[in-house]
């Protein structure tokens, strides 16, 4: 949704993570070939969705000193809802059985920090649902927040869905005051919160709950609107 607001604009070009010139299978492609994306393009911001690459952010801020991150986040259940429906029972689940059985060896360019690693295998038992395992994938991805030191990078700003579509005249110029462009008023047209808790919670496991609750406290002290990090 965030990444489709901004596209309205003429100052981003932006390239989602379906897009074949910058992302292979869902993953960004070479750095040298996204530099050269970067250098060809003529708007201000070239917007980038590399979700599946969070892992990395660090090397996308070491190797691009001037770029900024947008952190997205949202409430674990909603996101439980919403991957079970577009990705199927097995995909989550798949994905953090195979983290701790062949120890994160999809991470192998990059391993995680060692912290998520170990939070991650403290939470998964081999009988996890695909529900659980949705959750426990959300967790590892919102964990590395903090564990990559994202928190107190002022080039990272979180983004939480629930403020955006609550407010999105004043979200969406919060974020554009962070990127340095204008904002325009149609990056906040068209947006609704009718998708906030639409569906019922779904059965978690007791002790990944009470984890992805923990970690959702911590990242909605974080999200202060307006707030720059």
């Amino acid at each position: 949704m965030l990444v489709l607001q901004l596209d309205r604009s003429w100052q981003l070009e932006v390239y989602n993570e379906t897009h074949p010139a910058a992302f292979h299978d869902w993953r960004l492609r070479e750095l040298l070939l996204i530099q050269e994306l970067v250098g060809r393009s003529h708007a201000p911001i070239t917007l980038f969705k590399p979700i599946l690459d969070t892992y990395r952010t660090c090397v996308f801020l070491d190797t691009f000193p001037e770029a900024k991150i947008l952190f997205a986040c949202r409430h674990y259940d909603d996101v439980v809802n919403s991957s079970l429906r577009k990705f199927g029972p097995a995909d989550r689940i798949n994905h953090v059985n195979s983290w701790v059985q062949d120890d994160f060896s999809e991470f192998a360019d990059l391993r995680p920090p060692a912290e998520t690693q170990a939070h991650l295998r403290s939470c998964w038992r081999p009988d996890l649902s695909p529900e659980s395992g949705a959750a426990l994938y959300w967790l590892f991805q919102n964990r590395l927040f903090f564990d990559l030191g994202l928190a107190h990078d002022r080039r990272v700003r979180l983004v939480r869905y629930e403020s955006v579509v609550a407010d999105p005249a004043t979200e969406l110029a919060a974020i554009c005051d962070f990127l340095e462009i204008g904002f325009e008023p149609q990056m906040a047209a068209g947006i609704s919160a009718s998708s906030v808790q639409r569906n019922p919670a779904l059965a978690i496991d007791e002790h990944l709950r009470q984890a992805c609750d923990e970690m959702w406290q911590r990242l909605c002290h974080v999200a202060v609107p307006g707030k720059r990090w």
